[in-house]
């Protein structure tokens, strides 16, 4: 919290989508797989509240509709950073991560410096990935 700033209001899923994910990392490395799974469907409940609809994450606060937001940026959102990561693989993702943070400790993150910086890392291209979790 606080260490690394973004635009709440614009860009929900670089804020509360990956404190999801973290938080889901860290459920699984405390507590074994069943703590990660038993995060990762509570994640899927909130998705389910939209029937799993592939709505994009990358969606300013005001343009998402009643239940919406909840089930798109609290549960749809961390499987992007999954899905980032599986794209990746583990180590460089965690690498970028590292970076990432380093990079804008007391900055503001904006989604196109995360997805420039990750770009940088796995040394590709992840438009089609950001297409289909993040662009709306």
């Amino acid at each position: 919290y606080n260490l690394v700033g973004n635009d709440q209001l614009d860009e929900p899923w670089l804020d509360e989508s990956l404190v999801q994910f973290i938080t889901w990392q860290y459920y699984a490395d405390q507590y074994g797989s069943s703590g990660g799974d038993g995060y990762e469907g509570s994640m899927r409940g909130r998705w389910s509240g939209v029937k799993f609809e592939d709505i994009p994450i990358g969606k300013p606060v005001s343009e998402y509709e009643g239940n919406t937001y909840s089930a798109i940026i609290y549960g749809r959102g961390a499987f992007f950073f999954e899905a980032l990561r599986d794209e990746i693989g583990t180590q460089e993702f965690n690498a970028f991560m590292k970076d990432y943070v380093v990079s804008t400790t007391w900055g503001i993150g904006t989604g196109e410096n995360f997805q420039d910086l990750a770009e940088i890392h796995c040394g590709c291209d992840l438009t089609e990935l950001y297409n289909a979790w993040i662009t709306p």
